[in-house]
């Protein structure tokens, strides 16, 4: 477990988007890898350019831990590695203008037209770099997928970007398995860079306060129970309550929640804990969520609804 010391938990951080050089401890140019798989480019990263920050997300426990190892190898201080989907910390974690590389390898292209709207590269994510990079900074994507390469560069071209046409990368890539696997099997691969042009904007949802409520009298375990199926729906986010859990005793309960926020999904745990004068409804400290509108109205809600039982 010494690759632990790698790693954040941006969900529990209360300050957002993040101080990145209080948290490295120096201030330096910010690198940013979305969806490190195993980490080899991240671990080629930190060494090559140690005067950089970089910071990879990843939402894979698996490839967490494989790349934690490979950096505990280099010796590397230089790189922190978050367990997050990297479309939403990129955009939530980082100040506007505070990125000067951002690189993506390998993702999956979601070929069939039904899946389009699975692709990590699409209209949101441009406008979260143009937002997020520096003036004059760079996106990066290397996909063995050409229509998934033309694509991305029209997404970056619409928001502003100065995208080039993608390339052949006809030598070595960032050197990840993916890499060696398509090559092995014949695959040209391709490089889109683009360079962020106007600046952009975009809206963040998530806080790092910690939403709590206190309901004015001790409710009853069957109330509580009867919170299974709650759910709220708005446009763009949602929560619904799957499970109750009750202590032996009664006086705690874990309530089994699922929200989604502008297709950002979170699982997690809230707490109705018994207390001397009334009941406490909050996040459990265990499973803690970004707190976004979503998560906040589900404690709400809760709260709201043993109120009135």
């Amino acid at each position: 477990m010494q690759f632990a010391r790698y790693l954040v938990c941006p969900e529990r951080w209360e300050q957002l988007p993040a101080d990145w050089a209080a948290l490295f401890g120096r201030t330096s140019p910010l690198a940013v890898e979305v969806g490190f798989g195993n980490g080899e480019f991240l671990a080629w990263g930190a060494c090559e350019h140690p005067d950089w920050n970089w910071v990879g997300f990843e939402t894979s426990l698996t490839c967490v831990a494989k790349a934690g190892r490979k950096l505990t190898l280099t010796g590397a201080e230089n790189i922190r590695l978050a367990l997050a989907d990297g479309r939403f910390a990129l955009r939530e974690l980082f100040p506007d203008e505070s990125v000067e590389r951002v690189f993506m390898h390998f993702p999956c292209p979601w070929p069939k037209t039904r899946h389009v709207e699975r692709r990590v590269m699409d209209e949101d994510l441009a406008l979260t770099l143009a937002a997020v990079l520096s003036p004059g900074g760079l996106f990066e994507l290397t996909t063995d997928v050409l229509v998934y390469a033309q694509d991305a560069a029209d997404h970056l071209a619409a928001r502003g970007f100065r995208a080039a046409k993608p390339e052949v990368v006809a030598v070595s890539g960032p050197g990840t398995r993916y890499e060696a696997k398509w090559r092995a099997a014949g695959r040209e691969i391709w490089r889109v860079t683009a360079e962020r042009g106007s600046r952009g904007s975009t809206l963040r949802i998530a806080e790092g306060t910690m939403p709590h409520v206190r309901v004015a009298k001790t409710v009853t375990p069957g109330a509580v129970e009867r919170l299974v199926g709650l759910r709220e729906s708005w446009p763009g986010g949602a929560f619904v309550i799957r499970g109750v859990f009750l202590s032996p005793d009664e006086g705690t309960a874990l309530l089994r929640t699922f929200a989604t926020d502008e297709g950002f999904q979170q699982q997690y745990l809230l707490v109705v804990a018994r207390e001397e004068e009334g009941t406490m409804v909050k996040l459990d400290g265990a499973t803690v969520p970004f707190r976004t509108p979503a998560v906040k109205r589900s404690v709400a809600a809760v709260a709201a609804t043993l109120e009135a039982a």
